[in-house]
């Protein structure tokens, strides 16, 4: 499933075989994502690591970021950042669930 979004997103070629590729993306985002559980500080720290691993799987495979990724990818930081600024305590994720989980 996530190597079919990433083709249909424009992350990779439509006609790659991403046999290869499902495990480790599947690998990265399970232990990354779901075992930081709801602790803030555990889900940044992940966050750095996923983002680490994720890199060189890029540089392995012909990723590509779409223009609208990186434009809605700033926009967040910057306004995570603000408010973060505000509320040390912030949660981007506890802020974006209701809209996302839909």
């Amino acid at each position: 499933l996530i190597s079919h979004d990433a083709k249909r997103l424009g992350f990779l070629p439509h006609d790659m075989d991403t046999t290869e590729l499902q495990p480790l993306l599947k690998k990265i985002l399970k232990e990354g994502l779901v075992k930081s559980g709801s602790n803030l500080h555990d889900r940044r720290r992940n966050l750095m690591a996923i983002s680490n691993e994720l890199n060189e799987v890029f540089f392995r495979y012909p990723f590509s970021v779409p223009p609208f990724f990186a434009l809605v990818t700033r926009g967040l930081g910057l306004l995570e950042g603000i408010a973060l600024s505000g509320d040390p305590n912030f949660d981007i994720f506890k802020a974006s669930y209701p809209y996302t989980s839909r």
